[in-house]
């Protein structure tokens, strides 16, 4: 793929009738590629291509926000077919700024932009969407459930084989009650970005901040929207600004009802737990996603005292 991507670029820029003055390399994803073309009327063009696999997932996120005025990159063309490229592309409005991560030396700044995705996720969360999970190649949605989506998701991230490695039998089994819980049974699909993270959130700076789009969806856009929150909470690079100022705009309209705080704590634990495996298939450092997998496992409760949590994940935050 890589020997050949000049030829295929040049063959699917000459096919888009397009002219850039320059093409460029960016950093790819885990799963894609990505290509700037510089175009002379300065709006840039990213060639996405996916080697393997297929782009659905990513034209549905990114028309369902376009078409409710969410940000998110602009989808220009996709091309399913494979008759000009032997592989799933799409071209997107590239869009500018930097990463929510550079803001971690500036956390005034970064709470205030934390407040703006909250505000954003909280809409698209009140979205209905078709299906569970992520459509398929053909664009239908095939998941009948949340529950589904949920263990699925858990033989993917967590294999028994990884998992038996960092857990013990009782600790195994306090993950799979997890998985059963009833409280992960969630009434519609709603649209979720997947994997929500400071790397994913692109903004602009200057007098202020200001979000320009969420980027890379992950695995799931349709289904329970707390995940959202779960997947960026349990990240131990995550500081205290972005936590804190996610669930200010999350909640700025309306705190969290009794149930969706049970449904969030079972989120949040299922999310360290595979999230440890995860890491530690990389060979990155796990301890800390363990011991909070572990910490999450017994906080199977209803919401502590408000001295014993975070702030960002305080009790004044439920209503019932």
């Amino acid at each position: 793929m890589w020997h050949r991507l000049g030829d295929y670029t040049r063959t699917i820029v000459q096919a888009m009738n397009m002219r850039p003055n320059e093409v460029r390399l960016l950093p790819p994803t885990p799963a894609h590629i990505l290509v700037r073309l510089f175009l002379p009327d300065h709006s840039d063009v990213v060639l996405r291509i996916a080697p393997e696999g297929h782009l659905a997932r990513e034209v549905f996120f990114g028309r369902t926000m376009a078409q409710h005025h969410f940000p998110a990159p602009c989808i220009l063309h996709h091309d399913h077919r494979r008759t000009l490229v032997p592989f799933d592309y799409l071209l997107e409005r590239f869009v500018g700024g930097i990463p929510a991560a550079h803001l971690g030396d500036d956390p005034p700044l970064l709470r205030n932009l934390a407040r703006q995705v909250g505000r954003v996720l909280r809409r698209m969360h009140r979205l209905s969407v078709p299906g569970w999970g992520s459509p398929g190649s053909t664009g239908r949605w095939s998941t009948v459930s949340w529950p589904e989506v949920l263990a699925s998701l858990q033989k993917t991230f967590a294999p028994e084989s990884v998992a038996a490695r960092l857990f013990d039998a009782d600790q195994l089994a306090g993950f799979a009650a997890l998985l059963a819980d009833p409280a992960n049974q969630c009434p519609h699909p709603a649209l979720l970005h997947g994997d929500l993270s400071l790397h994913t959130v692109r903004c602009t700076t200057g007098e202020r901040v200001n979000l320009e789009a969420l980027l890379d969806p992950g695995p799931v856009v349709g289904g329970d929207g707390l995940l959202d929150l779960a997947w960026t909470f349990t990240d131990p690079a995550s500081p205290q600004a972005w936590r804190t100022g996610l669930v200010e705009g999350y909640i700025a309209v309306a705190p969290l009802r009794q149930d969706e705080w049970e449904r969030l704590q079972t989120l949040r634990g299922l999310v360290a737990f595979w999230k440890t495996c995860q890491a530690y298939c990389r060979g990155e450092p796990f301890k800390a996603l363990r011991d909070q997998a572990l910490a999450l496992l017994g906080e199977r409760s209803p919401p502590p005292d408000p001295g014993q949590i975070e702030p960002d994940l305080n009790r004044s935050y439920i209503t019932s």
